[in-house]
């Protein structure tokens, strides 16, 4: 398969952002050999890999606030009173006519992103550095984020066509796609994708270092990596290394290893300690030695920011960009449409001071939506800095993974102390001094709890429905071990 036929769809993608890495014109379709004869070319498909990644058949919509939360019962029941595809998704309902071709774009789609990531990586060795801008760093840095990407990629359709982790489970669901071209791979087990995930993480994780970890490691403080304007001279002022929360960044990489090794727990009671310990890193990781106390590592948006700043950005490690976001969500919120209305505000949250129901959502007659993706009344900075933003993964998952670990050794106190840290940041007043001690007694309240944080915390960013896959429960009672895996679709063809 030439890479002009996979590229033709998403040059036209990465025209559409306002804040596309090169300012050039590309054709619709480009030969292979003109394509990656120089540094820009690898630069525009990895931006289109970003960019398909956001459309709404993926990230943009379906795999965040979309079909995935949908499937996480992250809303009323009453949400859909005309949203045939949804009201079928929120029954699980994988084949009915309505849904099908949600899974079969989500699995093509993907999958294409997949290939274009192979694309690069299957040129990228045999060219010459002095070719990119910024000569073999940017060069590593591409590499890197294809490879992780690739990883990205291949552990969500893990993570959606294939059961939890078991340690018996010796069937395969997934091809893992690591050559190009290439039409057909085999389906692989459970174990072996996450191998092939975290080999491909590991090197990627290298690989983006040099530029992340040494002389432009400031580059990923929170205003820079996310809402960065301005010139300052210690940055790159090159706008391909801007920004760098919205690509896979050494932090999402490292952040993203420790997801993956949290869902290999089952395998092995280390893989816990592990992810725990990409956390710990993460979390004491000094971004800035110079800079304030809040600038020097990681830290979570101010609660008194939370009005504006909805997307509570500065936790966020790794993030997509949909230029139409706004947009794509208002037309089907506004009036005359189906709601996602989230569900009651006293099943949903516990504490009245907590930002998240107080400043992250608003009444609509009688139900609660989600104002993520709605901006504010009136101008507001904080706001346009992120109204575009789709969060993968938060500083917040860092400390629930730990806090499950921590829960598994039947350390109850430190695992709630994990999770009182980010109730903190979000201005709950009830937590470790009385209300997570009554809640949380051992492993299997923890579970109970632990999903309900995860709606509170990643409403309408397509995590809550893994909370419960990973922890094994059912988002509804009436549930089978079925309906958490997607079916594949019935057109398997990797476009």
């Amino acid at each position: 398969m030439k890479v002009s036929i996979i590229i033709s769809t998403i040059f036209i993608l990465a025209l559409t952002s306002c804040n596309s890495w090169l300012d050039v014109t590309p054709q619709d379709t480009v030969d292979e050999d003109v394509l990656f004869s120089t540094g820009d070319g690898y630069r525009n498909v990895l931006n289109g890999v970003y960019k398909q990644m956001a459309t709404p058949s993926m990230y943009g919509k379906e795999l965040s606030w979309g079909m995935l939360d949908v499937m996480g019962q992250l809303y009323h029941q009453r949400a859909f009173s005309s949203g045939v595809e949804y009201r079928a998704v929120a029954s699980y309902k994988y084949t009915d006519e309505s849904v099908k071709p949600l899974i079969q774009d989500i699995w093509s789609l993907a999958y294409n992103s997949i290939a274009n990531c192979n694309s690069i990586l299957a040129k990228i060795d045999g060219t010459d550095s002095t070719l990119f801008r910024s000569g073999n760093n940017e060069k590593m840095l591409i590499k890197g984020e294809a490879l992780a990407l690739r990883a990205f990629l291949h552990f969500d359709m893990l993570r959606l066509f294939a059961p939890a982790p078991d340690l018996q489970d010796q069937k395969t669901y997934i091809p893992y796609f690591k050559t190009y071209p290439s039409t057909f791979e085999p389906d692989r087990s459970i174990k072996e994708v996450l191998e092939f995930v975290v080999n491909d993480l590991e090197a990627a994780r290298s690989l983006v270092a040099p530029h992340d970890t040494t002389a432009w490691r400031i580059m990923l403080r929170n205003d820079y990596r996310i809402n960065y304007e301005g010139t300052n001279p210690s940055l790159n002022q090159d706008l391909f290394f801007k920004s760098r929360g919205y690509r896979m960044n050494y932090l999402a990489v490292c952040a993203l290893l420790a997801r993956v090794y949290n869902y290999m727990g089952d395998f092995n009671d280390n893989y816990y300690q592990k992810a725990y310990d990409m956390c710990d890193h993460l979390i004491n990781f000094v971004i800035d030695p110079k800079g304030y106390s809040d600038l020097k590592k990681l830290a979570f948006t101010p609660y008194y920011n939370a009005e504006e700043n909805r997307k509570l950005y500065d936790g966020v490690i790794f993030c997509l960009s949909n230029q139409k976001l706004i947009e794509d969500y208002a037309t089907i919120t506004s009036d005359g449409n189906y709601y996602f209305y989230l569900q009651p505000a006293n099943t949903m949250f516990d504490d009245n001071a907590d930002i998240r129901q107080t400043e992250l959502t608003r009444a609509k007659g009688s139900y609660q939506v989600c104002t993520k993706n709605i901006p504010p009344d009136g101008q507001s900075t904080l706001y346009s800095s992120c109204k575009d933003m789709l969060p993968m993964i938060r500083l917040s998952e860092l400390y629930y993974i730990q806090a499950e670990h921590l829960c598994r050794k039947g350390d109850i106190s430190g695992a709630i102390n994990k999770i009182d840290i980010v109730r903190d940041a979000r201005n709950c007043q009830t937590g470790s001094s009385g209300q997570m001690y009554q809640k949380i007694k051992d492993l299997v309240s923890f579970k109970t709890e632990m999903v309900k944080e995860a709606a509170r915390d990643f409403m309408q960013e397509g995590q809550v429905f893994f909370y419960y896959k990973h922890l094994k429960l059912f988002p509804k009672s009436d549930m089978t071990a079925s309906d958490m895996v997607l079916p594949k679709p019935d057109n398997e063809l990797i476009h």
